[in-house]
């Protein structure tokens, strides 16, 4: 039997295996992921922002929040429009409050907020974040 033969052989057996691994990576492989720490070392005062590439982050009377910057369409990076009021998406236009709610646009899920916790100092924040899937 010649080596082409042999890989001829095992492909028409074990073609089903291709199936197999791309599932096996969808259900079994999945680990715990820690969320990712973003410490900002500076304090903001009430009604004051930071823009980070990630996040926005907002200090107000009750306290600080972060929003991501990623739009719930597709992905794309979003700007901060602070004299409209508004975070717009460059791609495909939806358009979101300063909170993270839907304003238009074909994006239909909100913004998700991001827990920030003061920094053990005082001076400063710490934002976690969703751990990155790679």
């Amino acid at each position: 039997m010649t080596r082409r033969e042999l890989l001829i052989k095992i492909a028409k057996r074990a073609w089903w295996l291709l199936f197999l691994y791309p599932l096996y990576r969808f259900i079994g492989a999945h680990r715990f992921r820690p969320p990712r720490e973003v410490r900002i070392s500076q304090g903001l005062a009430v009604g004051e922002h930071l823009v980070e590439e990630d996040f926005v982050l907002f200090q107000t009377q009750n306290g600080p929040y972060a929003i991501s910057r990623t739009c719930t369409h597709l992905g794309c990076t979003l700007n901060l429009l602070l004299e409209e009021g508004v975070f717009a998406c460059p791609c495909h236009q939806s358009r979101f409050d300063l909170n993270g709610r839907v304003l238009s646009g074909p994006a239909k899920r909100d913004l998700p907020l991001f827990e920030v916790k003061p920094m053990e100092s005082g001076k400063g924040y710490v934002v976690l974040l969703p751990a990155k899937v790679l």
